[in-house]
C-alpha cells in the first residue's frame, strides 16, 4: 500500500478548472497480482481500478485511515505522477513574450510528511525522482533501490508480457556481490570428525558457558551435552540405526536443539518439520522421507499421528 497524490479537483464541480487553490489530495492505493499475471495483465487492472476510484479522488486520507487498523501508519510513502509539468511551462512563459516580462530567481520548495516520495516526471524521457528522508534512509539504501527500479523497467521494456514471478530485483553487480563475495564463506574444518563429536569437545573445553539462548532459557554447553546424550541413549533403544531419518516436529526452542543432538548422536539423521504446517504435508513429509520415528511434545504429537 503507497499514497498516490491526485489533483482532488472534482469534475464535476462547475467552473472548478477555474478556481484557485490547493486541491490536491493523497489516496492509498493497494497493488495486487496473481504471481503468474503478465506485467501487461498487472497494468490493465490497475489502471481499470484507478479509473473506477477517481470518484473517491477527494475523500479525506484521514477518514480512510480511521478505517483501517494501521491508522496513520497506512501508509509511508507516496507516489507523484507530474502530469503537468510546471517548470518546464514557466520556462517556456519567458520565452513565449519576452518583452512582456521576465520571470528570474524561480525557486520551489515542497516537502511532505513522508519518509519516501517517488516522482514520476512524464516527457519525451521519463524522469524518476527519489525525495527521501535522511534520518531513515541512507544515501546507498536510495541508490540500491533505484537500481531496483531501474533494472525492473529494463526487463519490462524488453518484454512487457513478462510474468511477475520472472522479474529479478536483484541487479547483476549484486547478484556478484552476493554470489562472490558474501557467498565466499569456504572454511577450514575437520574433515574426519563428525558434527556431534566437534560439539562434545567444545563441551569438554567450556562446559559452563552458554550453548544456545532462548528468550528467558539457557543451556550451558554441559547441559546440552548430557541432555543430548540421554535422548540419544532412548532413540537408539527404539531402534535408531545409523542413517535413519528421524522426524523432529517442535517449535522453536531449547528442546529443539537438544533433539537435534540427540538425533545426530544417536547416528540418525534429523527431518525437521514445522508444527504449523497443514496435516496433509506432514503426514506427506513423514512417509516420503522414510521417518519411524518421531520426536515432538505431547501437545504436538497429535498432529505427527
Amino acid at each position: 500500500v503507497f499514497g498516490s497524490v491526485v489533483s482532488g479537483r472534482p469534475t464535476d464541480i462547475a467552473g472548478v478548472e477555474n478556481m484557485i487553490g490547493l486541491f490536491i489530495n493523497t489516496i492509498p492505493v493497494r497493488i495486487q497480482s496473481e504471481r503468474n499475471a503478465t506485467f501487461v495483465d498487472i497494468m490493465r487492472n490497475t489502471q481499470e481500478q484507478a479509473l473506477a476510484s477517481g470518484v473517491y479522488d477527494s475523500f479525506p486520507l484521514y477518514e480512510i485511515q480511521a478505517l483501517t487498523e494501521q491508522k496513520q501508519h497506512l501508509i509511508n510513502h507516496i507516489m507523484v505522477f507530474e502530469n503537468y509539468p510546471v517548470e518546464e511551462q514557466v520556462e517556456q512563459l519567458g520565452e513565449v513574450r519576452p518583452s512582456a516580462f521576465d520571470i528570474t530567481n524561480v525557486e520551489v520548495v515542497e516537502q511532505t510528511n513522508y519518509d519516501l516520495d517517488l516522482i514520476v516526471m512524464p516527457d519525451e524521457t521519463f524522469r524518476i525522482m527519489f525525495r527521501y528522508n535522511a534520518n531513515v534512509y541512507d544515501r546507498s539504501t536510495i541508490e540500491r533501490m533505484q537500481g531496483h527500479v531501474l533494472h525492473v523497467i529494463e526487463q519490462i521494456v524488453n518484454n512487457p508480457h513478462i510474468r511477475v514471478n520472472e522479474l529479478e530485483l536483484v541487479t547483476p553487480e549484486e547478484q556478484a556481490q552476493i554470489v562472490q563475495v558474501w557467498g565466499d564463506t569456504a572454511a577450514a574444518y575437520p574433515q574426519d570428525q563428525t558434527l556431534s563429536a566437534l560439539f562434545e569437545q567444545q563441551a569438554a573445553i567450556t562446559p559452563d558457558q552458554a550453548a544456545v539462548i532462548f528468550g528467558s532459557e539457557m543451556l550451558t554447553y554441559r547441559e546440552l551435552n548430557e541432555r543430548a546424550n540421554r535422548l540419544a541413549r532412548t532413540l537408539r533403544a527404539k531402534g535408531v540405526e545409523p542413517d535413519q531419518p528421524v522426524g523432529i516436529l517442535l517449535h522453536r526452542s531449547l528442546d529443539m536443539i537438544v533433539g537435534i543432538y540427540a538425533i545426530l548422536k544417536a547416528g540418525g539423521a534429523y527431518v525437521p518439520i514445522d508444527p504449523e504446517y497443514p496435516a496433509d504435508r506432514i503426514r506427506f513429509m513423514l512417509e516420503d522421507s522414510g521417518a519411524k520415528l518421531v520426536l515432538t511434545q505431547s501437545h504436538l504429537a497429535e498432529q505427527a499421528s
